[in-house]
């Protein structure tokens, strides 16, 4: 296990580290320097280590891209918005209920959130300010056991290609998707239909009441 008192990595040059893993135990209490020690990290994984907060250890991680911090005794994802550009989070086997603090991820691509404490649905809806979420799993979260459950995930986030391992099937093509623009643009496809058809039947009435004018004339 690496350690990283002061006295043991000031004369250590750890700027060409990207990629790290450790295991912290409950007795270490200067992961918060890891940032400072390893500016560059872009992956990191500290799975079975204790951490009951991100802020125990996510400072000046602005380089740090995936995070694996499963089975860490997390309790929420306090201090989570010190990884900016984070694009993959694995945090299962963790005691997280809230995704509040997820829509401060805007690059999160990848969020494994397994066995978690996670029970209500509605807060799922914060996952949609991570614009780019292409991948998540629930599996195992008391959340799961809501009635339609899969479907409602679809609902709420509609640009997920898998969701818990599977991939999601396309199904736009049978039921597409409604969006303001495509209501809009109906509309207004709708009403200029219906204008054409007004307008056709008006000129069809016009030229009827000509030919009508005309026979009488003609009478």
């Amino acid at each position: 296990m690496f350690d990283f008192k002061e006295d043991t990595v000031k004369n250590r040059n750890l700027d060409q580290i990207t990629s790290l893993k450790l295991q912290v135990p409950m007795s270490v209490n200067r992961l918060c320097m890891l940032g400072t020690y390893v500016p560059n990290l872009v992956e990191l994984d500290l799975t079975d280590s204790f951490l009951p907060s991100f802020r125990d250890f996510a400072f000046k991680l602005d380089n740090l891209k995936v995070l694996k911090v499963a089975s860490c005794n997390l309790k929420s994802l306090d201090g989570v918005w010190n990884i900016p550009n984070l694009e993959e989070l694995f945090a299962s086997d963790n005691d997280i209920s809230d995704l509040m603090l997820c829509s401060t991820l805007v690059k999160l691509i990848t969020l494994d959130l397994s066995r978690n404490k996670i029970m209500d649905l509605t807060r799922l809806h914060f996952l949609n300010f991570c614009e780019q979420l292409q991948f998540l799993s629930l599996s195992g979260c008391p959340v799961t056991k809501v009635e339609n459950f899969e479907q409602n995930v679809r609902n709420i986030l509609p640009n997920l290609n898998h969701f818990n391992g599977n991939q999601i099937l396309e199904i736009e093509q049978e039921n597409p998707k409604l969006t303001i623009q495509s209501i809009v643009c109906g509309n207004i496809t709708a009403a200029l239909r219906s204008r054409k058809t007004n307008y056709s039947g008006n000129k069809d009435a016009q030229i009827g009441d000509i030919h009508k004018v005309s026979n009488d004339d003609e009478k």
